[in-house]
């Protein structure tokens, strides 16, 4: 069983919110973010078509543009003119998440900064002179982890990941390995993506990918594909016991995560592959010290392609849906069917939606009935898809998995655990095995040292 690692800060940037407690409302009030066309200001807007010469769906969730002060971040405006702006809303993340987690005074510290990018729209549009400054500001991915070590003069491991769509959710991953190693005492784990202009999108659709109705329909009988949607977070995380020595807030935390490759399991180099799901399930659960059966909830990756989700349900019901009680199936659900797909920064919409899901133990669904797939066995499965706003419907500690997927074949899994219930209680280190005396409710020991109830 792997060290527990405590989400104390969060910051975000996701369609039609802007915070963490913004995101939650979105998804509370069932809002649809979800716009028809892009922005004027952000490429041109005028319909494309694929080289099979059907329309290119040009839906999406967009971020509003907002106000960047370069001096916040030591930049110089020349740098700043040529920065990637997913780098920008990156910056502003993690300012977010660092002023929630109450950080200060961070310089020269070893501070991990682990931050997930995949695209490169910016740099592929660029037109102009190349020098250093846009080399550095658009066409280096690196910088993405670069500029936050720079922005706050952090010194401990710095990365910036691509791995498609699981960029973000696997950054998380190492981040949590790094504290865990005593690589870092404290770091930031984070993904971005911004749909800067129209190459990936006409790519898309003409492999039949994007959804021609606009919207992410997850496990849905209508699933038809996504819909590409911008999207930024950043968490600051800590190993639980100094996160509790040090008197900070949890939010949420990672009792264990995994990543794995497909190899050669799925029909081509893009698919994923019920064998790929099953096997980082399984691995994430064993390094929380879980069964998968513990896991009432998991957010899906589930960008509502037909197959994927198919495959993706399967491994679910396999994994932990058939271990548990018949009358507790496990819950699905997927941010994607508010949001869109925010591409590598979907797994950090995923994660942020379940840390809230946990601390206020409550689940939601999205803007617009589900008719469920029916090429699904549900029943037989013994799993279910969130259709309305509910209370956490199990008794005792609630445990919830987080499904990312890449196309380059990477599978990543983080299983969470609600917030302590105290912020007073005291935490002891014993041979691995971690117990809780003072100020904390019995059913949140059971969380922590009974983990298969």
């Amino acid at each position: 069983m792997s060290q527990p690692i405590a989400v104390i800060g969060m910051g975000c940037r996701f369609p039609g919110a802007r915070t963490p407690d913004e995101l939650w409302d979105l998804l509370v009030d069932r809002r649809d973010p979800v716009v028809e066309r892009p922005p004027a200001h952000r490429f041109d807007p005028v319909p494309r078509h694929d080289p099979r010469g059907r329309p290119v769906g040009l839906a999406g969730g967009y971020l509003d543009p907002e106000h960047f002060d370069p001096d916040l971040y030591g930049l110089t405006d020349r740098e700043a003119a040529a920065v990637d702006p997913q780098h920008r809303v990156l910056l502003a993340t993690a300012r977010d998440a660092l002023a929630d987690a109450g950080l200060t005074g961070l310089e020269g510290s070893d501070t991990g900064v682990f931050m997930g990018q995949s695209t490169g729209e910016h740099w592929d549009g660029h037109v102009g002179d190349v020098d250093l400054y846009s080399i550095a500001g658009a066409a280096a991915r690196s910088m993405a982890s670069g500029r936050i070590n720079h922005a706050w003069d952090l010194r401990g491991p710095s990365a910036t990941v691509d791995a498609a769509c699981s960029s973000g959710s696997l950054a998380v991953h190492l981040a949590c390995q790094s504290l865990r190693t005593g690589e870092c005492d404290t770091a930031l784990a984070g993904g971005v993506s911004l749909v800067l202009g129209t190459d990936h999108t006409v790519g898309y659709s003409a492999a039949g990918m994007l959804s021609p109705t606009g919207r992410c329909h997850f496990a849905d009988e209508g699933a038809d594909g996504f819909v590409r949607s911008d999207g930024a977070a950043t968490l600051v995380l800590k190993r639980l016991d100094q996160a509790v020595s040090d008197g900070d807030a949890v939010h949420a935390v990672i009792l264990g995560s995994a990543q794995a490759g497909k190899g050669r399991t799925a029909k081509s180099v893009i698919a994923p592959s019920v064998e790929g799901y099953l096997k980082v399930i399984t691995r994430a659960c064993a390094t929380a010290g879980l069964t998968p059966s513990a896991l009432g909830y998991v957010e899906a990756h589930g960008n509502a392609a037909p197959a994927g989700d198919t495959i993706e349900l399967q491994a679910i019901g396999t994994a932990i849906g058939t271990h548990r009680p018949t009358d507790q199936p496990c819950l699905v659900g997927s941010i994607k069917s508010t949001l869109g797909h925010p591409e590598a920064a979907g797994g950090l919409a995923g994660i942020v939606k379940t840390a809230l899901t946990l601390r206020h133990r409550t689940l939601l669904t999205g803007p617009r009935p589900t008719t469920r797939t029916s090429a699904v066995d549900w029943q037989g499965l013994n799993i279910t898809p969130v259709e309305t706003h509910l209370t956490w419907p199990y008794d005792g500690p609630a445990y919830a998995g987080v499904n990312t997927y890449g196309l380059s074949g990477t599978f990543v899994h983080v299983v969470l655990g609600e917030p302590p219930v105290s912020e007073n209680l005291s935490l002891l280190h014993h041979y691995g095995e971690f117990s809780f005396t003072n100020d904390f409710q019995a059913t949140s020991v059971r969380a922590w040292t009974s983990p298969d109830r």
